[in-house]
Parts: structure tokens; C-alpha cells; sequence
């Protein structure tokens, strides 16, 4: 029996619930991670059974029963292949399926006083903050040229900073609170001054949050699917088209934050970055087809310029450009 075959085998909630105790929580196992030491306060080792999958937010180390079984016993891959095995009952191994080692207990007998987790540097804003900026069409007309509708920009809370001279948007987490504010200078001198185009209110929380995602959160349960692109604009321009699954990760790579978040979501992610960025050379990337589908969008006729998103050209482009999508693999 090859790796492929044993894996189908093997019920990796059943394995790995050996050693780890689980419980489902939002449709997920869930249970202290044992790769990280002193214990964690809270569970953050999940597992998926549907997919095979399991993933340590803790340690950031994920994979499938294979691999559990080689980082948990600190074995070669023979080795792992045998405990597999064992549990299996193949090759007139002892099947173990549904038993809990002794071990576990006694490792969580003699296990060291837990120590108070650090505090997360990521600040929450004030959910009224969005009141103290003003609602201007006039200074919001240069996104609504872009082809951003009023709409859109109500629902998204799009305001005007006068003291700044800028627009300002909210960018939340995953829960809907207020972790920064983005902001778009309306300074027209801005570069021979040496700022910045787009900058933020506060040097944190933009990089642990995906854009749009609390405000699409319904929609793209519903279509298992996120749409991922680079900025907010996007995912404005998206919604005015009525596209109301996507989110934007506000840079041109995933950081190990948002990484967590999509396993979190679990539904397929199409990633629709700037024509010049290639995803394959993306380390989250390449580690997030491994627990979710992970697709992107491939402009094959050059429908785009070099440094176009994939929404510039309005929605029949981006339509074509998302009908053409490619699996990554």
C-alpha cells in the first residue's frame, strides 16, 4: 500500500485524536496544539477531515497525517509510514482506531504550569471612529470617475479626512471590529513632496486583516469562494458590480496572517493580484493549496497592461480574465 492509498485509509481525526484531544467547534476539530511549549491557553490546532488536512496556528506547521505522524514522534518517513501503518491494521498491524494512548494523559499530568500568552500588539478602533470623518461627494467623486459607485463607498464606509485632504476607509478583521484606517491623498503634489499615494493612520493591524472580508463575509460563504485581489479599490469596483465575494489582501504578498485567516475560512480562494505579480512564487501561497482549493487569474490574451489589476479594464475584462482562471497545483 503506497502513501496515497494509506492516507485514504486512515481517518486522520481518529489518528491524530490519539495524541491531540479534539472537539468540534463551527464545523471544526479543534484542540491544544502539541507543538507548542509551554501549553497555549486556547485551541488553535484544527483539523479537517473532509480535506484530509490538519493546520498548528501556533507553530505555523500543518500538513496531513503523514506528516503529523513524523513531526509528533520526531521519526524518519519509514517510520511515520509504519505508525500509519499500525494504526491501519496493515500488514497485520494492531488497529487502534478510536483509542486514546495512555500517554496523552499522562503528558497532561506532568506538564509544566501554563504561562500567560503574550498580548497581541494588533489595536482595536473605536466602532463609531468612521463618525468624526465627513461625507463629501465632491471629494469622493475622483474614486466615483474610477467607476466606484456611491453605493459602494456608503456600504464600505468610504469618508473624507480634511485635515489630511484624503479619503479614509475602515480596514477591519475577520469579526467586523476596526483594526486601522486606510487613506488615499487627494494632494495632487504628492509626489514631488516625497508622500505616499496610499499610506495608513496606524503602523499595525493592516497586514492581520484581508479588506472587505467582514463586509462580504455572507456572500462568500455562500459561493465558497473569496475573490482575493491587491487593493481596496478592487474590491470597491467589484461590489459596484454587484461581485460582493472579495476581499483584498492590500499588498502583493499573503502574510502569514491572512495565510491563517483563509485556512480559518476554508472555501476555494481565486487570486486576481496585478498582471506583474506571479502567486507561484509566493511561500503562503504555495502553502495554502495544500488545505483549500487555490485558483488565479491568468490573462492569456493580454487583456491587461503590465501593472493593471485585473479590474481595470471594467467588468466585461474582468469577467473574461475570471473565466479563464487556472487551477494551482
Amino acid at each position: 500500500m503506497d502513501l496515497d492509498e494509506l492516507l485514504q485509509t486512515v481517518d486522520i481525526a481518529e489518528y491524530i485524536g490519539q495524541y491531540v484531544d479534539l472537539e468540534e467547534k463551527g464545523g471544526e476539530l479543534w484542540g491544544i496544539s502539541p507543538f507548542t511549549y509551554p501549553p497555549e491557553n486556547t485551541p488553535s490546532f484544527s483539523v479537517r477531515k473532509e480535506t484530509g488536512s490538519w493546520y498548528d496556528f501556533s507553530s505555523g506547521k500543518g500538513g496531513n497525517a503523514f506528516t503529523f505522524a513524523k513531526l509528533y514522534h520526531d521519526c524518519t518517513k519509514e517510520e511515520a509510514m509504519k505508525h500509519l501503518e499500525d494504526f491501519a491494521g496493515v500488514n497485520g498491524g494492531q488497529c487502534v482506531v478510536g483509542k486514546r494512548l495512555a500517554a496523552t494523559s499522562a503528558c497532561k499530568r506532568f506538564a509544566k504550569p501554563k504561562q500567560r500568552a503574550k498580548p497581541d500588539k494588533t489595536c482595536v478602533l473605536s466602532d463609531d471612529i468612521m463618525d468624526q470623518y465627513e461625507k463629501r461627494p465632491e471629494k469622493l467623486q475622483i474614486w466615483e470617475q474610477e467607476g466606484i459607485s456611491r453605493a459602494s463607498m456608503e456600504r464600505f464606509q468610504v469618508r473624507y479626512d480634511g485635515f489630511l485632504n484624503a479619503i479614509v476607509y475602515p480596514v477591519r478583521d475577520p469579526d467586523g471590529k476596526i483594526v486601522n484606517l486606510g487613506c488615499r491623498t487627494l494632494d495632487p503634489d504628492f509626489k514631488s513632496k516625497g508622500n505616499p499615494k496610499y499610506f495608513y493612520l496606524k503602523p499595525w493591524g493592516t497586514l492581520r486583516a484581508i479588506y472587505g472580508l467582514s463586509e462580504n463575509m455572507e456572500s462568500i460563504k455562500k459561493q465558497r469562494e473569496i475573490i482575493l485581489f491587491e487593493g481596496c479599490k478592487s474590491v470597491l469596483k467589484a461590489d459596484s458590480w454587484g461581485i460582493t465575494n472579495c476581499g483584498a489582501i492590500l499588498t502583493s504578498h499573503l502574510s502569514p496572517e491572512q495565510f491563517k485567516i483563509l485556512i480559518r475560512l476554508g472555501v476555494r480562494v481565486v487570486f486576481a493580484l496585478d498582471k506583474e505579480i506571479d502567486i507561484r512564487n509566493d511561500h503562503n501561497i504555495q502553502k495554502l493549496r495544500r488545505y483549500v482549493p487555490v485558483e488565479y487569474l491568468y490573462d492569456r490574451e493580454n487583456l491587461l497592461s503590465e501593472k493593471d489589476a485585473p479590474v481595470d479594464e471594467g467588468a466585461e475584462v474582468f469577467q473574461k480574465l475570471y473565466e479563464g482562471r487556472k487551477r494551482y497545483r
